[in-house]
This record gives C-alpha cells, structure tokens and sequence, in this order.
C-alpha cells in the first residue's frame, strides 16, 4: 500500500541533516514540503532555496528565522520560498500553515495530470479521456499518440517524427490514428479546434 502521509525535508541550525546531506537527498526523492532555516552553516538559507528553485522543483518551501524585517520577508519570498516564518513561532499556526501548502502542492499535482481541450480533458495517470463528463475510450496506441501530440506544447510534430516516436509506425499508420484520435476529441472533425494538421509541416495540439 502506498504511504500516504507527507514526505517533510527539515533543514535548519539545530537539526543534524547538512545542507549537503539534503542536496544530496534532493537529487533522489520528491517531498511535499521542506522546511529550511534561513542561519544555515556554510550557506545562507535564501542562497539554498534559489539553488532548489534553479533545479524546477516545485516542492513548497517554509522559511523559519529569527530575522523580522520586511526586507528580510521579501528577500525570502523572491527567492521562491513559499512561506516565510518567523521565530518564535506558535506550533499550531507552523502546522495548520504546512497543512495548508501540502494540499495546495497535492491539488497543483492532480492538476498538472490533467490536459485539458475544451469540456473535455485526459488525464496522463489513469490514461482516461472525459468528453463532457462522458468516458471516452482510447486504444494503447491513440493513447501513446496523444501523448506525445500533448508533449509538444503546442509545438508541431511532422509525421516522420511521429513515426520514429511510435516505434518507426508507417506515415499512413500514424494519419489514420490521428484521424481516430481526432473522431474521439474534437466537436467538429471539418473544423478541429485541438488538433490540427500543419500544411507541409505535421500536426500540432493545442491544448
């Protein structure tokens, strides 16, 4: 069974974990918050977060210090922190404060799952495709399609490369997929709105 409780990176003066001992702790496992001290031995705590931030991780931060001025919050806002607390604190405020940003990271995950077209949407864990609240079923390969077509952001995609990314699938294979997946999520297939073909070029989704 998975684990569900929350995975917390605690990084701060009075606590036995070095700043590399976390570097390297990064590097291998996603958590769902960290919480990091601003006084940190051989590196400043607004230095570390931009270092985690320089890496895309979207991981939310909480800042603890001792240091109350305003220019001090700003600093440790900017630098990408997504909390900013200052010592002392109360317990139950830190708490209800990392509850709070954990469920807002979960539903920016859930989210980040979901492509949307329209009144309708895919979801790129449970490979389901909703059109208007209506399930709508894929095959293996329209799915491998999608998702490659979902992939490009937008970008276009020429045939022969679509190819080699579905495993050297003839160019006719891949029309005719494209041809099905368009049948599935498009309101008008004359007209599509998501996913188009680029004279001369390939085809693109937008999503």
């Amino acid at each position: 069974m998975q684990d569900s409780k929350p995975h917390i990176l605690v990084v701060d003066d009075d606590h036995p974990l070095s700043t590399k001992e976390a570097k390297s702790l990064l590097q291998y496992f996603i958590y769902d918050l960290i919480i990091l001290d601003v006084m940190l031995p051989g590196i400043n705590g607004i230095d570390f977060v931009k270092t985690i931030k320089s890496n895309k991780s979207e991981t939310p931060i909480v800042m603890l210090t001792a240091l109350s001025e305003i220019d001090d919050r700003i600093r440790g806002l900017e630098s990408g922190a997504s909390d900013y607390i200052t010592k002392p604190f109360e317990p139950r405020e830190l708490l209800i404060r990392i509850r709070n940003l954990i469920n807002n990271y979960n539903n920016y995950k859930k989210e980040q799952k979901i492509k949307r077209l329209g009144n309708s949407y895919y979801n790129l864990e449970s490979k389901e495709f909703k059109k208007k609240d209506k399930v709508i079923l894929l095959s293996s390969t329209e799915q491998k399609l999608l998702e490659i077509l979902i992939s490009s952001n937008g970008q276009t995609i020429s045939r022969d490369e679509l190819s080699t990314l579905m495993g050297n699938y003839s160019i006719r294979s891949i029309d005719v997929q494209i041809v099905r997946i368009r049948s599935k999520i498009e309101d008008d297939t004359k007209e599509p709105k998501y996913l188009k073909t680029i004279r001369n070029e390939g085809y693109a989704l937008y999503t």
